[in-house]
């Protein structure tokens, strides 16, 4: 063997070790800041879903708060102390699952009113919660988290109660339990070691997931979470590292205009321990090239490049497994990001279904000549309106809602929508419209169609701070495969949008609003909803020349139909209803009640289980049993499950499901059989009614 040859080996050699240790310091680095990138990634998307739920619950808050003003307003003391305020609170609180309490104070800080017994004529005179509204109205007030007697925590929102004069005249105030907002962190958070807090602008600490000791109930002056809240108040993402403590990677949001923060953190070395796996992967990679190229260094030259070859395959291989790996990841949060859209959905059905069952007792009541609650239902409404838009923005986003579509008058849609309009928008904003002459109905969900309007009408106003023009315009139209369709544009005179902005304006969370002013779900439910429903959306904008969005939807092949009559059925129930019983099976005590007084309103006997097993043993008591009306998702035994046994227990028993889950493509909840109903929440007194009654002619036919 030749000088040179020896020579050449010996290079090969130290190459062999040279080669993948340079390789693994720069793979482990870039993986590094990757892995922490993510990590950042993961901590700012879990503060953002404690924003959303957080801004909800202060929102409800407030809502209650209101009710309850309206409820005292111009009521004397003695009126308020009487025990009928009292029920009215204690059935406020009842759906309301963050909240603990709720209770009028008067002018000297004692309680007169309050959804708990125990807890009349207990002093607040002392108290921040009371005592800070004195001098003047500051609005909405977050007292520090304090123990309840129970032994549980809780801490207290508090405004002025209004009065005609501004004079001060007591407060309301509504204790928030810490408890609900600790199980919900835990479960979004869950199985990663991290930190969630809910705390005041000052640092003073309102839950903390998982707990800390007392000491911890106020961030210190040092804490690098409390310097970048007052530094950036409307939230951000940092690291730092507390006194005597690790590394934190940190992200917070302010509520809305509160004066509370949620804030996620988690220490860096959580990251870094992804990271060492990765590095030991990477080892192994380095340690098998380096055996395999010390080897091929020993062979003949002749089977150099032969090997040479090997390791470029190799390298190959590597890097499509990481390009696999990240469409993995990709996939799994986009899985994620469907989950959750769906969760809340069916969370914010649950709540409407109470919501609106309960306000449609009232007006029935009202009906019969009981009006003394009639100026309670437009707030109460309101508030189960807002619910029902976010649920169906989200499902729009989620791809999940079923559309109802039926053939619809544009003209009539829209000149029916302009008093709304011109109420939402204000006094600034002129709303005209441009009708077509004798339009072609088109094929469309109505509601839908009437929340995609006022969405873009909303974003018009916003791009017309000083005021302006909005026009709605219907007209001739062509869909994407050159069919006949119908165009709706929505034309404002604001600021216009760019180019690039223009480009991005359907994209799902993509806002130019300042922050906690928009979702981003806006234009993206609408470009959904019309996607689905068969047509197209085309954006005309330019800065300073106002922007026009078209929606072109497809025509109805059938005729307009007629106006519907039908609410006359629940005039009055039928002796015949009385003697039918409905088994109420829901495994959420608060939609249990309000369905089943829903059903005692309409005449029949009901009675009720929480859940699949109770179920089955009423059945097997009470005979007279005629319709199972039961949730579909339950723990235990679901629904599906339990009606296919009750059914082979009793044949001729009829089944209505009620569900908040919309059919997806992996989920179509349950397919109803001969002798069963789906009814979708939230659904109508009309609607249970229809349900009920169908179910009823079935048996009857049987």
């Amino acid at each position: 063997m030749s000088l040179s040859t020896v020579r050449l080996h010996q290079l090969l050699v130290a190459a062999a070790f040279l080669v993948p240790c340079v390789v693994l310091v720069g793979a482990a680095w870039w993986n590094r800041a990757e892995v922490l990138r993510e990590e950042d990634s993961a901590v700012v998307r879990t503060a953002a879903v404690m924003h959303e739920h957080a801004s909800k619950v202060f929102d409800t808050a407030e809502l209650a708060m209101d009710r309850v003003d309206d409820y005292v307003f111009d009521r004397s003391w003695t009126q308020i102390s009487a025990p009928a305020t009292g029920g009215f609170l204690a059935s406020l609180k009842a759906p309301l699952a963050q909240a603990r309490a709720v209770w009028v104070v008067d002018p000297q800080g004692r309680i007169r009113a309050s959804s708990r017994e125990g807890d009349l004529g207990r002093e607040l005179a002392e108290r921040d919660v009371f005592s800070v509204h004195r001098p003047k109205d500051i609005g909405i007030y977050v007292s520090p988290a304090l123990r309840e007697p129970d032994g549980s925590a809780a801490f207290m929102v508090s405004r002025r109660r209004s009065t005609e004069d501004g004079r001060f005249d007591g407060v309301i105030v509504i204790a928030l339990g810490t408890e609900y907002f600790a199980r919900f962190y835990a479960e979004i958070a869950a199985p990663t070691a991290h930190r969630a807090t809910l705390l005041r602008a000052d640092g003073a600490v309102l839950v903390r997931e998982p707990p800390g000791p007392e000491a911890d109930e106020r961030l210190g002056p040092a804490d690098p979470l409390l310097r970048a809240i007052r530094a950036r108040p409307q939230g951000g993402a940092i690291t730092g590292t507390p006194p005597g403590e690790a590394e934190r990677l940190y992200a917070w949001r302010r509520i809305g205009d509160y004066p509370v923060d949620v804030a996620f953190s988690v220490e860096t070395v959580v990251a870094l321990d992804r990271w060492y796996d990765n590095l030991r992967i990477y080892g192994l990679v380095a340690t098998v090239s380096a055996l395999t190229l010390v080897l091929m260094a020993w062979l003949a030259l002749a089977r150099a490049r032969a090997e040479e070859q090997a390791l470029a395959d190799l390298k190959r291989e590597h890097a499509q497994r990481l390009s696999a790996e990240s469409q993995l990841r990709q996939s799994q949060k986009m899985e994620a990001v469907g989950q959750l859209t769906g969760g809340i959905a069916h969370d914010f059905n649950n709540l409407l279904a109470v919501i609106t069952g309960s306000l449609e007792l009232v007006q029935r009541r009202i009906a019969r000549g009981d009006t003394d609650v009639g100026r309670f239902i437009a707030g109460a409404l309101d508030g189960a309106d807002r619910a029902a838009k976010l649920t169906h923005r989200l499902l729009a986003f989620a791809r999940q809602q079923p559309l109802e579509p039926r053939p619809t008058d544009p003209n009539r849609l829209v000149a029916g929508m302009v008093d709304l309009l011109r109420r939402t928008l204000g006094e600034t904003v002129q709303v005209e419209t441009r009708l077509m002459a004798d339009p072609p109905p088109v094929f469309v969900d109505q509601n839908q169609l009437e929340n995609a309007i006022l969405n873009l009408a909303v974003n018009a106003r916003d791009a017309m701070p000083g005021g302006g023009r909005l026009t709605l315009e219907i007209a001739q139209g062509s869909l994407e495969d050159g069919a006949q369709g119908v165009s709706i544009t929505v034309r404002d005179t604001g600021t216009g949008m760019p180019p690039e902005v223009v480009a991005r304006a359907f994209e799902p969370f993509f806002t130019t609003k300042p922050q906690g002013r928009g979702t981003g779900l806006g234009l993206s439910q609408v470009y959904g909803f019309v996607t689905q429903s068969g047509g197209r959306v085309r954006i005309d904008s330019q800065p300073g020349r106002g922007t026009a969005i078209t929606l072109t939807l497809p025509v109805s092949r059938d005729a307009l139909p007629a106006e519907d009559a039908g609410r006359a059925r629940l005039a009055a129930p039928s002796p015949d209803r009385a003697r039918r019983t409905i088994l109420v099976v829901e495994d959420d005590a608060a939609v249990r009640l309000a369905s089943a007084e829903t059903i005692g309103e309409l005449g029949y006997r009901t009675v009720t289980a929480a859940d699949g097993a109770a179920a089955l043993a009423v059945l097997d008591g009470e005979r007279e049993v005629a319709v199972l009306f039961t949730d579909v998702v339950m723990p235990g035994i679901d629904g599906p499950t339990l009606a296919a046994e009750a059914r082979r227990r009793r044949p001729a028993l009829r089944v209505v499901f009620a569900t908040g889950h919309p059919p997806d493509s992996d989920q179509e909840g349950p397919r109803p059989a001969p002798g069963e109903t789906v009814l979708r929440k939230p659904f109508s007194i009309e609607d249970l009614a229809e349900a009920l009654e169908a179910a009823n002619r079935e048996q009857a036919s049987a």
